[in-house]
C-alpha cells in the first residue's frame, strides 16, 4: 500500500490521466512537497486503491497517470450501523472518526429528545456534508477504500419506525441499568445495530421505543461512560468479541 492516500471524487481508470482535484493538489504539493515522479494512491470508495504517478505539477493544479490499481479489503466481518445521539461541539466529528477507524458500516445521526444540539433542515444539511468530509479523512488515514454511510439526522421515532421492518438484524441499545452486559451476547450472524444516546442519554419514552422494536439493552459494567466514550467502547468489544479484533 502506498504510504500516501487521497480521497478523489470520480471515476477512476487504470491508464487515465487524472488532474488532482484543488484540495489534494494544495496538501501534494505544499503540504508534502511531491514532485513528479513521486507516486502515491488515490480511492474513490470502489473498493481499490489507484498508484497515481505524477506527470506534471502548475501552480493551481497536479496531473497524474494512474499506472497500478489493486483491490483492498480493510473491512471488517462485521456490518454495524452506529445510531448515534446527536451529541454537542466537536463531540460528533470526533466521534464519526473513531468510529470510521474501528470499521463501523453506518452511521445514523439521531435527534433526541435529550439532544443538546437543535438544527433545522438548513443546518442538518451543512452538518451532514461535513462529516462526510470527516469520514473520508478517516478513510485516507486507516486505508479503508469502502467509504462508509453517515446518513441525515433523523428524529429517533421516525428512525424507529423504520427498523420495524428488519428482522435479521441484533439490535442492541446502551443503557447503566435493567441491561445485560454486551459479553453475554451470542454472535449474530447478520448485521448490528447499536443505539448510543446523547448526552442526557435516552429519555424514559425513547427507552420504551426502542425496546418494543426488539432491541436489547446492554451495558458495559457498573460505570456510566460520557457518549463520545461510549460509542468507541461499543464498536470495540463488538470487534474484539465477533469482528477483526480477535
Amino acid at each position: 500500500m502506498e504510504e500516501n492516500r487521497f480521497y478523489h471524487s470520480k471515476n477512476l481508470e487504470l491508464k487515465d490521466i487524472v488532474e488532482l482535484e484543488a484540495q489534494t493538489h494544495i496538501h501534494a504539493t505544499k503540504v508534502l512537497r511531491l514532485k513528479v515522479g513521486d507516486q502515491f494512491a488515490l480511492f474513490n470508495g470502489d473498493g481499490f486503491d489507484y498508484v497515481a504517478k505524477v506527470i506534471e505539477i502548475s501552480k493551481h493544479k497536479t496531473t497524474v497517470e494512474i499506472i497500478n490499481q489493486y483491490e483492498v479489503n480493510h473491512e471488517s466481518p462485521l456490518k454495524i450501523t452506529l445510531a448515534q445521539g446527536l451529541a454537542a461541539g466537536d463531540k460528533m466529528d470526533w466521534i464519526i472518526q473513531k468510529a470510521v477507524e474501528l470499521g463501523v458500516h453506518t452511521i445514523q445521526p439521531l435527534l433526541t429528545e435529550r439532544s443538546i444540539i437543535k438544527l433545522d433542515r438548513e443546518r442538518a444539511d451543512k452538518k451532514l456534508e461535513h462529516w462526510k468530509t470527516v469520514v473520508i479523512s478517516a478513510c485516507e488515514q486507516t486505508g479503508r477504500s469502502t467509504i462508509p454511510d453517515v446518513l441525515s439526522p433523523i428524529q429517533l421515532n421516525y428512525w424507529l419506525s423504520e427498523e420495524t421492518l428488519k428482522t435479521d438484524t441484533l439490535k442492541l441499545i446502551l443503557t447503566p441499568s435493567k441491561a445485560q452486559n454486551i459479553n453475554q451476547l451470542d454472535k449474530p450472524s447478520n448485521s448490528i445495530v447499536f443505539m448510543v444516546g446523547s448526552e442526557g442519554g435516552f429519555s424514559e419514552k425513547e427507552m420504551a421505543l426502542a425496546l418494543n422494536q426488539s432491541f436489547i439493552p446492554v451495558n458495559f459494567g457498573q460505570r456510566i461512560l460520557r457518549t463520545e466514550t461510549a460509542s468507541i467502547v461499543a464498536l470495540s468489544i463488538l470487534q474484539n468479541l465477533w469482528g477483526d479484533f480477535a
